[in-house]
């Protein structure tokens, strides 16, 4: 049984502390050094804006200061890893910001706003308009109006909620990011218990998350989702449909590591230059902890 061996372990570290983002920093720190969750919370601030919306380069590959749905609903992912109080002023001010920008077009929210298109960005990230429902990143959105919004937010929740739950149990296209944001909204509504985790859905999803794995290894280095993106835990509702693949992915991780010591992210935006240089280091440092905290919670790190 492989494991991240503890040279290996100190090596990352001391690239976190010398090279990540403070916000991916506070969050190595708080699962490996002491740290606390008020530090990811603090440093996770620096992000938001007055609207409650995130930007800035919180998700990194872009940088306008404006508040995009996608970054502010990648807040909403951090908060669920790292469970930090969703029932802060912070979290209900990003439910505002939701709310308050909510569209009548067919997935409530442009992926973000146009003026992103005046700031260095990532190639795949354009303003085209939507033509279609899709639940990236709306079905995260739900789940969160729905556990913790005003009663106004919790049935804009369900309304979105339905419209995920009746694109997942059909046949039409439902792709990586779209199965990611659905099993964020079906874990947050299985916590509590909600009738509408029916044994349809649970089928749905499964058959979803095996349709977006990719279990050709050959292939991990290319923009493919392996088990660790829909799987980070053996506890996972979701480890045996992916089981097959655990072992290939924890040899893969083990064997890119780079001569820095951590991992590069296996997308570019094409160009070189000083600000992607510096948006690929920040996603290094974001792969790293999420990487390591997977093969933390596999047992997969020497004592």
């Amino acid at each position: 049984m492989r494991k991240l061996s503890k040279e290996q372990f100190q090596k990352m570290d001391a690239w976190m502390q010398k090279n990540a983002r403070p916000f991916d920093r506070a969050k190595w720190n708080y699962i490996f050094n002491g740290g606390t969750k008020e530090a990811i919370v603090e440093e996770m601030l620096k992000y938001q804006n007055k609207d409650g919306g995130m930007g800035n380069g919180f998700e990194a590959d872009l940088l306008c200061p404006s508040s995009s749905a996608i970054a502010t609903a990648e807040a909403i992912f951090q908060a669920y890893e790292y469970g930090l109080d969703c029932n802060a002023p912070w979290f209900k001010k990003i439910l505002e910001y939701f709310e308050n920008s909510i569209q009548d077009i067919p997935k409530y929210w442009d992926d973000l706003p146009l003026e992103a298109m005046e700031y260095p960005h990532a190639p795949w990230w354009n303003c085209e308009p939507c033509t279609v429902f899709n639940p990236n990143p709306c079905a995260i959105v739900a789940s969160a109006f729905i556990l913790f919004g005003t009663e106004t937010q919790k049935q804009l929740g369900y309304k979105i909620a339905n419209d995920c739950f009746d694109l997942l149990v059909s046949n039409d296209f439902c792709g990586d990011h779209d199965t990611l944001n659905i099993k964020a909204l079906v874990e947050q509504l299985y916590s509590i218990k909600s009738p509408l985790i029916t044994e349809e859905i649970i089928s749905s999803l499964r058959r979803r998350i095996v349709e977006n794995t990719c279990f050709d290894k050959s292939k991990w280095n290319e923009y493919y989702f392996n088990p660790f993106d829909y799987v980070s835990s053996p506890n996972s509702l979701w480890y045996s449909d992916v089981e097959k693949g655990i072992e290939d992915t924890i040899n893969f991780l083990l064997d890119t590591i780079n001569e820095q010591g951590v991992w590069e992210p296996n997308f570019s935006w094409g160009v070189d230059s000083d600000i992607s240089r510096q948006v690929t280091e920040n996603w290094k440092g974001y792969i790293t902890v999420k990487r390591v905290k997977t093969l933390l919670n596999f047992g997969r790190i020497e004592q």
